[in-house]
């Protein structure tokens, strides 16, 4: 069976590659992510994804890989992971009450049945109008240097930051458009190996 590899260290991509049953390896690329300079977000964030998926298929050429990057942008400003909890504060007052968008840079990289697919899936967010006592609370309680724009919708606590969205579901919320993914994963043959 065709190796399967991860290409990030999140645990929200993780658990919906675990929910599809699959069996895969986690490689971190761990490239230098700010290096990737591009004025359309979009295109970067398919960059970023693009190049962590090559670096892991260079070392291993007879697997698949699976990249991912995401960041959320609001009036034009992309947020990434803060730097501690003070700029995390900032960065949710910045986001309380305001209409964003979340990029996910894809890539999949299948050498062995020539495929080669990078796209950025988008989903527009509407944060609630937050008050200090939630935003506050919300970085004392939770991991927010480790999450672009210092939430994660994975959790309830996240998700009850946000009063609506339009479009990717699973990048949103898991950094990971599976739409894109599991027809990519069936062209592999994936699924097939398993009846």
């Amino acid at each position: 069976m065709q190796k399967i590899i991860l290409a990030s260290q999140s645990p929200q991509r993780r658990l919906l590659l675990d929910a599809l049953g699959i069996k895969f390896e986690i490689q971190p690329a761990n490239i230098d992510e700010k290096s990737i300079i591009e004025s359309n977000q979009k295109l970067r964030a398919q960059l970023i994804a693009q190049k962590k998926a090559r670096k892991i298929a260079s070392i291993n050429p007879n697997s698949i890989v699976i990249a991912a990057d995401t960041f959320t942008i609001f009036n034009e400003k992309s947020y990434e992971k803060p730097v501690n909890n003070n700029e995390a504060i900032q960065m949710l007052s910045e986001q309380s009450g305001k209409k964003g968008k979340c990029l996910s840079g894809f890539a999949y990289i299948d050498n062995l049945n020539k495929i080669e697919v990078y796209k950025t899936a988008i989903t527009e967010l509407v944060f609630r109008q937050l008050t200090n006592y939630e935003i506050n609370k919300y970085v004392a309680e939770n991991p927010v240097t480790t999450w672009s724009a210092a939430f994660c919708p994975a959790y309830p606590a996240g998700i009850n930051l946000i009063a609506s969205i339009k479009g990717s579901l699973s990048s949103f919320t898991h950094g990971l458009p599976m739409e894109f993914l599991v027809p990519l994963l069936e062209d592999s043959g994936v699924f097939d190996e398993k009846k």
